[in-house]
């Protein structure tokens, strides 16, 4: 009898358990299905995360695959006599049936053709997010505490296939992004983890991954399902409830590098301790870009500010006498980091009502850049070259050519509510880089100035100051040219350094920076009467 109650106990406890599992429902198209993969049911990705998953916390989750080929999000779209939307299909029903803990939704690829109209006014400008949040209100009919995981950047595409070039897939993250943040959803990246090796992983039919890939996806997904996501950018707790100044500094390596390498000799080492001076009646705190996925803020003082920002750490000591008040910066550079590096792929691959880029170049670029060391759409020589020589390099894996810096602390900074933009950029941008020096397209060149005050700014009616590039032996009139265009267009702040004396015949770096900061507080103050 014992022994009977003993066995009926345990199974009682098992079925416990096994009740207490964490759903994860798998839902998308193609690629979530597993579509052209051998063996199928064994090498589609939810059934490589549900191994992930066992070997990590066994017995803890359940993992099903949901996929339906072809299927997209809009519920008015046709696959041929049959609708394409994936809350039509069975797999939809089946899902909301089993009433999952989490859904990894993995759509948006099939609306490519259609998602276009959205801009071009054959569809309503809103549609897609209206219908991907209905499908996922769905999922939290059925379980009030489901939560999602959104591919927000979606699988890339290889060369050959159909909408390869399309910006399409890129314009539609930010759309992506806005109903994971409406949905309270994580966003999933699947554009990176594939890309560097896509031509082996899509050789078969240029969009769906072989098992490598589906195995690349499954580790992506992993830490979604049970890690925790980086809290969000706040302002430092140092603060203590005053208002600070917060201002965006962002740029290559004249914004970048700090007073510690320009303080070499006697007259460099006074400058840079009555800069430091400074320090003690402005209340200056950074958080930087590369101190970690979450960043740091950090107090400046004289025994740390050596390494930060010269000529951002000089403005913010200035607005900060001049206002009374706490500067924050949110220090965004790296040394030789074109324009491309703070764009969002979205931003580039922006099209009018016509359908067409309003960046070509830079849409080139977005579209194509996994192979941007071996294609013509990248001007600057030097920034192909050393994109082929850094890449797979953990030492310098912080540089990237496009929108790395944007991922990791653009998209960051736009959070919290600046008081303005400072941005010193653009010797990357302006020549080939390599003799014989000669100036880029001047199409290319605006295209960059103008994308970048859109980025940085976007609706904010905020200053944005741009640093024109100083003297120098290079041919960067036609860039300035482009730099005063743009900000006149764009109504942002040009300052002038080239007229007004700024700059060192033979070194692309000035080693002082303090007239810099002091031209840029003129010009801000200049444009505020």
């Amino acid at each position: 009898m014992k022994k009977a109650i003993a066995i009926a106990l345990a199974a009682s406890v098992l079925s416990a358990c096994a009740a207490e599992k964490v759903k994860v429902a798998c839902v998308g198209d193609s690629i979530t299905y597993g579509y052209t993969l051998p063996e199928r049911e064994k090498n589609a990705y939810p059934t490589r995360l549900q191994e992930l998953l066992d070997e990590m916390a066994p017995g803890k989750y359940e993992v099903r695959n949901f996929g339906n080929s072809g299927r997209g999000i809009y519920l008015d779209s046709m696959r041929g006599r049959e609708k394409r939307g994936f809350r039509f299909m069975k797999e939809h029903k089946a899902a909301i049936e089993w009433k999952p803990d989490i859904v990894v939704c993995n759509l948006g690829i099939n609306d490519c053709g259609e998602y276009i109209k959205e801009y071009t006014g054959k569809r309503r400008r809103g549609q897609f997010k209206e219908d991907y949040l209905a499908l996922l209100g769905d999922y939290k009919k059925a379980n009030p505490k489901a939560g999602f995981v959104i591919w927000t950047k979606l699988s890339p595409l290889a060369e050959g296939q159909k909408f390869y070039r399309s910006p399409e897939p890129f314009l539609m993250q930010a759309d992506l992004k806005e109903v994971a943040k409406k949905a309270g959803a994580k966003c999933l990246d699947m554009q990176h983890p594939l890309r560097e090796n896509m031509d082996s992983i899509f050789k078969r039919d240029k969009i769906h991954p072989d098992p490598e890939g589906a195995e690349i996806i499954a580790k992506a997904t992993l830490p979604k399902i049970c890690g925790d996501e980086p809290p969000e950018l706040r302002l430092p707790s140092g603060l203590k409830g005053r208002k600070p100044e917060i201002w965006l500094c962002a740029g290559q390596s004249n914004m970048q590098k700090g007073w510690d390498e320009f303080r070499s000799s006697p007259e460099e080492k006074k400058r840079v301790e009555k800069e430091f001076a400074l320090l003690d009646k402005a209340e200056v705190w950074l958080w930087d870009v590369n101190d970690g996925p979450e960043g740091q803020w950090t107090r400046l003082t004289a025994k740390n500010a050596g390494k930060r920002s010269a000529f951002g750490v000089s403005f913010a000591i200035r607005r900060a006498l001049k206002s009374g008040r706490p500067v924050a910066m949110l220090y965004v550079a790296a040394g030789g980091a074109p324009t491309e590096s703070f764009l969002a792929e979205e931003t580039m691959c922006k099209v009018g009502k016509d359908g067409k880029p309003v960046y070509p170049k830079l849409c080139a670029i977005a579209t194509n850049r996994h192979q941007i060391n071996a294609n013509n759409d990248f001007p600057c020589a030097w920034c192909k070259r050393e994109y082929q020589r850094r890449k797979g390099k953990a030492a310098e894996a912080g540089w990237w050519p496009v929108s790395l810096l944007y991922d990791r602390g653009i998209a960051l900074a736009e959070k919290l509510p600046l008081t303005g933009i400072l941005w010193y950029q653009g010797e990357s941008n302006a020549t080939r880089c390599v003799a014989p020096e000669a100036p880029l397209d001047d199409d290319y060149m605006l295209e960059t100035n103008l994308a970048v005050v859109d980025q940085l700014r976007g609706d904010r009616k905020i200053p944005f100051i741009m640093m024109g590039l100083p003297k120098m032996n290079r041919p960067w009139e036609p860039y300035r040219a482009a730099q005063k265009k743009a900000c006149e267009e764009k109504g942002a702040i040009f300052v002038d350094t080239f007229a007004a004396g700024l700059g060192t015949p033979n070194d692309v770096h000035p080693r002082d920076k303090i007239p810099f900061a002091e031209l840029a507080i003129k010009a801000l103050e200049g444009s505020a009467k």
